[in-house]
């Protein structure tokens, strides 16, 4: 059997196989940290203040890390970044077997790691585009999306068993070990380094130039804008207040059930799109984050676990449209050496809000009842798709090859 024509190129199957195997051990961190954190404080505020501490730094320093990304060859800030979350990751891992881990121990080691992914981020989305020529980068967007797919269903499973088995601390090393294999991938590759015509003498330099650069664009700022507000109401009534909606209709088990739509949504959709045109991506980009109403909706009619999995396959097949329509979007209309700044800036847009939906969402929903929460964010997200079409640079941006 031949090998995808994007594999066939030795430096994005290098970056490709570190991406595996990086992605393979992410996916079972949330997992275990979230247990690591219960057997030290069994209570859900510790929990939230781990989540928070890698949170904040990464969108904090979203924007500088852009501009760290384009100012250094991206394969050498990806490659120090793994090897600096692996240290992090080992760290914590120690601490958890040797039973001598203080919430605050992981608390600091998830600010620092929040920081590494700041400025890896940005980097990872301007691999692609200096691996491939344009013909093989739609094909290679694929092969990544799908893979991640897969794994975010098969990793947190493997956490759950190691969890269960031998314990949070050993999936902890794991995820620690798959750092550093994809660290060793990123050093077989060599890329050479494109021309910086506007560098400055300081990364905050580089920043300013790419913020100017990103609103002459034009179109920029508007989807990133309507990505903020889309991303809260997700964040809310989806990832904090799904849950608890669940908890009293379908259960652990069922939320569990229906969730795993969602990675069966992105990667079946990703065979569809491997043959269809993206004219027009940032109308599908809309539409993509759109389809996340249908499981609010769902959620607030308090439907059955089968239809909610539904739901959720849906609003996965929306979400890989969303990061195809995207990565082709930006890798054909954006110059190189503002790539990773421009996937900083909307990064940055498409984050910040998380935490306030999280945090808001609850007294709203006692206030208001979870059913009309539900229905109000996903009436919000059907309003942003019309508000975002009347916007002429999203309407009308159009790709020359898809």
């Amino acid at each position: 059997m031949s090998l995808p024509a994007s594999l066939r190129d030795r430096g994005f199957r290098l970056f490709f196989c570190g991406e595996v195997v990086n992605n393979a051990g992410t996916s079972m961190a949330n997992l275990a940290l979230a247990f690591a954190v219960f057997g030290i404080d069994d209570s859900a505020t510790a929990v939230g203040w781990v989540a928070a501490a890698w949170t904040v730094p990464m969108v904090a320093f979203m924007l500088l890390g852009g501009a760290i990304a384009d100012r250094l060859p991206r394969a050498l800030v990806l490659r120090g970044c793994n090897l600096g979350q692996g240290v992090l990751q080992a760290i914590a891992a120690m601490l958890v077997l040797t039973g001598t881990a203080s919430v605050w121990h992981l608390v600091v080691l998830q600010f620092l790691s929040g920081t590494l992914f700041a400025v890896s981020y940005p980097a990872f989305h301007g691999m692609v585009p200096i691996l491939l020529p344009p013909p093989g980068r739609k094909a290679a967007y694929l092969l990544l999306g799908q893979s991640e797919s897969a794994l975010s269903i098969a990793g947190p499973a493997a956490a759950g068993v190691l969890v269960a088995t031998v314990g949070p601390g050993w999936a902890l090393a794991v995820d620690a070990g798959t750092y550093v294999v994809a660290a060793v991938f990123l050093t077989l590759l060599r890329i050479p380094f494109g021309e910086r015509p506007e560098r400055r003498e300081s990364v905050l330099g580089d920043f300013v130039t790419g913020w100017s650069y990103v609103r002459g664009l034009g179109w920029v700022i508007p989807i990133a804008c309507c990505s903020l507000v889309f991303n809260a109401a997700i964040s809310g009534a989806i990832f904090v207040l799904g849950p608890v909606i669940a908890d009293d209709t379908i259960g652990s088990a069922g939320w569990g059930f229906a969730r795993a739509g969602q990675a069966v949504g992105m990667f079946a959709v990703t065979l569809v799109l491997a043959r269809a045109p993206l004219r027009f991506p940032l109308r599908l980009t809309l539409v993509g984050f759109t389809a996340s109403a249908i499981p609010m909706a769902l959620l607030g009619a308090t439907a059955g676990t089968l239809a909610l999995a539904c739901g959720f396959l849906i609003a996965g097949a929306g979400s890989g449209l969303i990061n195809l329509a995207w990565s082709m979007t930006v890798q054909e209309k954006v110059r190189e050496d503002m790539l990773s700044r421009v996937m900083a800036i909307d990064g940055f847009f498409s984050f910040v809000a998380m935490p306030l939906g999280q945090v808001a969402i609850g007294p709203i929903a006692g206030a208001a009842g979870h059913a009309r929460v539900e229905y109000g964010s996903a009436a919000l997200c059907v309003v942003v798709l019309l508000v975002g079409l009347c916007v002429r640079p999203i309407r009308r941006l159009r790709l020359d090859a898809t």
